[in-house]
């Protein structure tokens, strides 16, 4: 206990000093690029922000992509519109986190001392440090029924979902009949949110998370290995929506003669276009591919009505993003507290060992969220 306090005590000594370890990269390549270095405190620059001391951070693709460069082009465009410097080295990723505040500016509604969570877009320093910079609707107070592992790698996926199962018009909306596809850790999110929401989910995900999913609310679950999978796809339709969180991708809505309204996908090809052919000609890219997408789809299903989804709607494809959203924010608090949104972890790693960390979640087929702990003490130090 006295060691413990004495670590806060040394890490409060150290941010008043402007000092603090972070995981950064210096050149976009492999996850080999990351380096453990000694930063720079992030100073308050507006009067809504919050400096946080992070207790723990997950680790997602979008990491493991963005230290590759991915999504440069509109994210340099995104940091010169917000600082007019554009500055993208050396980079923190991270995108959600759970801590303390440490510092609020005059403007901001959240307090020193308070345990929150939050959340930041990629174009800003990320969570894998241990203390970040947050404007103040970012964040909210941590629900008190998750813990800090938990907390801290519940936002990220959480708003994902929460963008992708509004794209598929579940805003709102109750009842009805959906499709998940995947489930990982936007797939498990998702779920949750559409079963608060009354509706029937069939999930095709792998084998062994199929008893995941039926305890999760879902009405049935479809093993993707299994011979007669596409069969079944087909027949458990119609479906008011069906979203993608397995990395399909848009085009897979024409792949089979499936019943839908809208298919709504995580996997868009917008900043892989943008950073191939730069802003304009990949955003023209980008809608192109989008409007062929839903052709594709309707081809697929034929003429006439088996063209169309439940109710004679034309079906069309959609591409969700994370965004930070203050109301998801508190949403997902809510749902938190009453025990109907969980975070499914299946590794937690030291701060100290970040690489290993990326390394895993660049393997892929992560089972739960990979979480950084902030917390954790220091490595023994060998004895020579």
């Amino acid at each position: 206990m006295l060691g413990q306090q004495l670590r806060v005590a040394a890490s409060h000594a150290e941010a008043c000093m402007g000092r603090m370890r972070a995981w950064r990269i210096h050149a976009y390549g492999p996850t080999t690029e990351l380096r453990l270095e000694e930063a720079r405190v992030p100073p308050l620059r507006a009067p809504d922000e919050i400096l946080v001391r992070v207790h723990a951070s997950s680790v997602n693709p979008i990491d493991v992509a963005m230290i590759g460069g991915y999504g440069s082009k509109i994210l340099n465009t995104l940091r010169t519109i917000e600082s007019g410097e554009g500055i993208e080295f050396p980079l923190i990723a991270g995108r959600d986190f759970v801590g303390e505040v440490e510092r609020a500016g005059v403007g901001a509604k959240l307090k020193r001392g308070e345990r929150i969570w939050g959340v930041i877009p990629p174009h800003r320093q990320g969570a894998h440090s241990e203390y970040v910079v947050v404007k103040n609707s970012w964040a909210g107070k941590a629900p008190s029924t998750l813990s800090d592992i938990s907390a801290g790698g519940a936002l990220y996926t959480g708003l994902t979902a929460a963008s992708a199962v509004r794209g598929a018009g579940y805003g709102q909306r109750r009842g009805g009949r959906v499709l998940l596809l995947g489930l990982g850790g936007v797939g498990h999110a998702a779920l949750q949110l559409l079963v608060y929401r009354q509706v029937q989910v069939v999930v095709g995900c792998a084998g062994e998370l199929c008893e995941r999913a039926m305890s999760l609310g879902a009405s049935r679950a479809l093993d993707r290995h299994a011979p007669d999978y596409n069969k079944f796809l087909e027949e458990c339709g119609p479906y008011d929506a069906i979203i993608d969180c397995a990395g399909l991708g848009g085009w897979e809505a024409g792949a089979r003669r499936w019943s839908f309204s809208r298919y709504v996908t995580l996997s868009s090809p917008l900043l892989r276009d943008t950073d191939a052919r730069g802003l304009p000609l990949g955003l023209a890219a980008a809608a192109c591919q989008l409007a062929g997408q839903t052709a594709r789809a309707l081809a697929a299903r034929g003429e006439g009505g088996a063209a169309r989804g439940p109710g004679g709607a034309v079906p069309h494809v959609r591409w969700a993003y994370f965004m930070p959203n203050a109301d998801d924010i508190e949403m997902l608090r809510r749902l938190s507290e009453s025990g109907e949104y969980t975070v499914a972890v299946e590794q937690v790693y030291p701060w100290w060992e970040g690489l290993a960390a990326y390394e895993r979640m660049a393997r892929g087929s992560a089972r739960g969220k990979l979480i950084l702990d902030f917390k954790a003490p220091p490595p023994p130090v060998a004895n020579n």
